[in-house]
């Protein structure tokens, strides 16, 4: 049976025969039993989301104690700020804390702040993954060939000893409870992954976005089926941190980051890169500790730019220790949604729904493997195919990609791996970096020649 071929976008509409007419259910349908293209719906998603009930997560705080304040004294410090309920990270001397009733959070917060003990304290934020704009469609998996992916293929293809950290709604990893493995991660390896609703190893996607995102970096590939991942034989290792419905916490994120940190497995951590193809507009200090040691830890981080067409870039790219990624279309031109600013560091392929410059008869996208999120929001997790998506968490993850193929070469410091990315990309707009693609686009074979290991 041939691949089926979907779609995922941010206009209602269902392609049959690739003529569009208007979408009339949430569902999409088949042209036909071997081939078809869906349509999701991502903005329609988006307000069916936004209209569920969702924790609220300004509504408390997060606070850090100074290395000095031990678990007991720290705890009587949340309940005489008045913290009604209080939860502290498996990582670190770092609570969450919800108010006391009669309480605000931002008085939560000036209370903490007041105390000697507490190294900071902030109100928590709300991120979101960073979903297909509302455009046309895309084609097939044009972006590996702007990326000269066979060139980098006779390079490097990756290994199972370096390990990429999707941060994200999960994976389809495996078969446990309604959960099904994605069929075209046959060959792909995977590390013990960490949920952080749940705090069990049971990092299971509930919404499609992960393993669209996780299939760009090591979907099985030379297996004579589906499409190709970049760094296919690398593992991957998920981490679920935002919910069914695409949305989490700065404290969430953080959580996430450090079991990533934390992980061992023979003695040694294979993790060398994070991806966090999502974001949000405020900044958060427990978020940038965790990157911080992240990074000191030999972790190149990687978040994408945002889906607004704004500047400055969202956190946590706007952080200075992680790679910002924003989008280009086939032409290598802005894509119109991709956030921009002083912040962005390099740029990849993320799409135009409404171009098909290639002119194969499909609009511009990245093609990987997921499973039906309408499907998902009914409780199947189990209807695969091969979907077109766009934006700049489409970006991020084949920046991440390219780093762990770097490190597979053998370079150890994530600021390294940044500059020769960025030493090698191709230069877009005006001469040298700028706020529109910052160095530019991601050349992997070039980049993967800096150790003259090229053929």
């Amino acid at each position: 049976m041939r691949p089926r071929i979907l779609v995922t976008l941010g206009l209602g509409l269902l392609f049959e025969s690739l003529m569009p007419f208007p979408w009339s259910g949430r569902s999409g349908a088949r042209v036909s039993a071997d081939e078809g293209i869906r349509v999701l719906d991502a903005a329609a998603l988006r307000l069916r989301e936004d209209a569920r009930p969702h924790p609220d997560y300004h509504a408390r705080a997060i606070v850090s104690f100074k290395d000095s304040v031990d678990d007991r004294l720290a705890e009587r410090c949340v309940e005489e700020a008045g913290g009604g309920r209080a939860t502290r990270s498996s990582f670190t001397r770092r609570y969450v804390v919800e108010p006391m009733a009669g309480l605000s959070a931002p008085e939560l917060v000036d209370r903490f702040r007041s105390l000697p003990e507490v190294a900071y304290a902030e109100l928590d934020g709300v991120v979101h993954a960073h979903f297909s704009p509302n455009d046309s469609l895309f084609a097939l998996q044009w972006h590996l060939k702007i990326l000269g992916a066979e060139r980098m293929w006779d390079i490097q293809k990756g290994d199972p000893t370096v390990a990429v950290a999707v941060l994200d709604t999960g994976v389809a990893y495996e078969d446990f409870g309604p959960f099904r493995k994605a069929p075209d991660f046959g060959s792909t390896v995977f590390l013990t992954g960490f949920n952080v609703f749940t705090h069990d190893a049971h990092a299971n996607d509930d919404n499609f976005h992960g393993t669209h995102v996780s299939s760009i970096i090591a979907e099985s590939t030379n297996n004579g089926a589906g499409v190709a991942g970049i760094a296919y034989q690398s593992a991957i290792m998920p981490v679920k941190v935002l919910d069914a419905d695409g949305v989490g916490s700065n404290s969430g994120i953080a959580e996430g980051v450090d079991y990533a940190v934390s992980f061992r497995q023979g003695g040694v951590n294979p993790v060398r890169v994070i991806n966090l193809s999502l974001g949000g507009p405020s900044r958060s200090q427990a978020l940038k500790d965790a990157i911080d040691r992240a990074v000191a830890a030999g972790i190149t981080v990687v978040a994408s730019s945002g889906n607004d067409n704004l500047s400055p870039v969202d956190y946590p790219a706007a952080f200075d220790n992680v790679i910002a990624v924003g989008s280009v279309d086939l032409r290598k031109v802005k894509a119109p949604y991709s956030n921009f600013g002083a912040g962005l560091d390099l740029m990849a392929p993320g799409g135009d729904l409404r171009r098909d410059d290639n002119a194969d008869g499909r609009p511009d996208g990245v093609l990987q493997q997921t499973f039906d999120p309408d499907a998902a929001s009914k409780g199947r997790y189990d209807d695969f195919a091969y979907y077109f998506v766009t934006g700049t968490s489409q970006a991020a993850p084949q920046v991440s990609a390219l780093a762990a193929l770097l490190a597979r070469q053998g370079i150890k410091d994530p600021r390294a791996i940044q500059a020769l990315m960025e030493k090698t990309a191709e230069d877009l707009g005006p001469m040298g970096r700028d706020d529109q693609f910052g160095h530019g686009l991601i050349r992997p074979a070039e980049a993967l020649k800096g150790l003259g290991l090229s053929k």
